[in-house]
């Protein structure tokens, strides 16, 4: 089991002439907190937001990850790192080493994922603990798991991380910045130094191993979708806590 200190809770907000440290606190298995504009961890107040509610979730650390429930008027979006991110509502549970919950001050409308606004309001929970994927349950609940069964290929090289990480650095970024697109490959080549055909085959190496675990379909090289496989079976794992960039409140502890 990992040790208690290694699970956290934050508050991260950013509007759009500047961002705050997140700000939370260690979270022992079985403690609750409330989050929203009268919550122990506030959002929507430091970064002014009437449109985040006062008690817009309730999170709970268990021994698998999180018990999310999901309160706010106006939604939220679960953002797994390294993965696509997708409207939620009610009860979530998570085992993900890193999820951000993006709460919206405005109501969305036909299931659209929308990044535009100027200001932002997140919960990051952070546990060092087995990725799980996540699958839809009955009663509109989620759960996460991962199941890989076939003999998986070998590990990426380092060059080959490298080119993903590089391609793919706003979608992998934590804590998690949107909106977030792919570099293109020219960029990215002259970034490393090499050819674009140099990095289109660092990418190709990548991409077959995501046919290997799964990926139903080939898909361009800047395509999020064999990178989503990738670090859902394990290829790629999310960066280090930076303890240095977060702030703890004494009446938190």
């Amino acid at each position: 089991m990992m040790s208690e200190n290694g699970r956290w809770a934050l508050a991260y907000e950013y509007g759009p002439d500047r961002s705050y440290v997140p700000v939370g606190v260690p979270v022992k298995v079985g403690r609750t907190l409330q989050i929203g504009r009268s919550g122990e961890l506030e959002l929507g107040v430091t970064v002014v937001s009437k449109g985040i509610s006062r008690r817009a979730a309730e999170v709970r650390a268990t021994e698998v990850g999180w018990e999310v429930d999901i309160r706010n008027h106006n939604g939220a979006v679960l953002h797994l790192w390294g993965q696509v991110p997708h409207l939620v509502a009610g009860l979530q549970r998570v085992s993900w080493p890193r999820a951000a919950i993006r709460f919206l001050s405005e109501n969305q409308v036909g299931g659209k994922v929308d990044a535009s606004g100027p200001a932002h309001h997140w919960l990051l929970l952070e546990a060092e603990i087995p990725a799980t994927y996540p699958a839809p349950t009955r009663g509109g609940r989620r759960t996460t798991g991962r199941t890989i069964t076939a003999k998986p290929p070998p590990p990426l090289s380092r060059p080959q991380e490298e080119a993903l990480r590089l391609v793919f650095h706003e979608l992998l970024r934590w804590p998690p910045r949107v909106p977030a697109q792919p570099m293109q490959l020219d960029a990215a080549a002259r970034r490393l130094g090499i050819s674009e055909n140099a990095i289109r085959e660092r990418l190709l190496h990548a991409h077959g191993r995501a046919l290997r675990l799964g990926l139903p379909r080939r898909v361009g090289l800047t395509n999020p979708e064999y990178l989503y496989v990738l670090v859902q079976a394990g290829y790629l794992v999310p960066p280090p806590r930076r303890p240095a960039y977060r702030f703890t409140p004494s009446w938190l502890h």
